[in-house]
């Protein structure tokens, strides 16, 4: 009789892997007002909002600010094809 195939087979595993938080945990938490108050002052810089924005809304970032950074890129495109437009028509009388 094989005492160590035995003893292997008839007793539960004690070792389990222990459940930590991942990753995906993460994306959903709440954001903190100093967090809110640092990107609000990194989007009054010029040209570093653009850079900011776009890192946050397509990188490994929380989901509310990812969809805040998307709304924003949104908004913006938006704004530049409406000044666009209304630039290029004349309104004058």
């Amino acid at each position: 009789m094989d005492y160590y195939n035995e003893y292997h087979y008839n007793h539960p595993k004690t070792d389990q892997p222990k459940q930590y938080e991942t990753f995906e945990d993460d994306k959903n938490n709440v954001i903190s007002t100093g967090t809110w108050i640092l990107i609000l002052i990194m989007q009054a810089v010029p040209f570093v909002n653009i850079i900011i924005l776009l890192v946050i809304a397509f990188g490994r970032f929380n989901n509310n600010l990812k969809n805040y950074a998307r709304a924003i890129l949104i908004m913006l495109v938006i704004g530049i094809f409406l000044a666009l437009l209304l630039n290029g028509c004349n309104f004058s009388f």
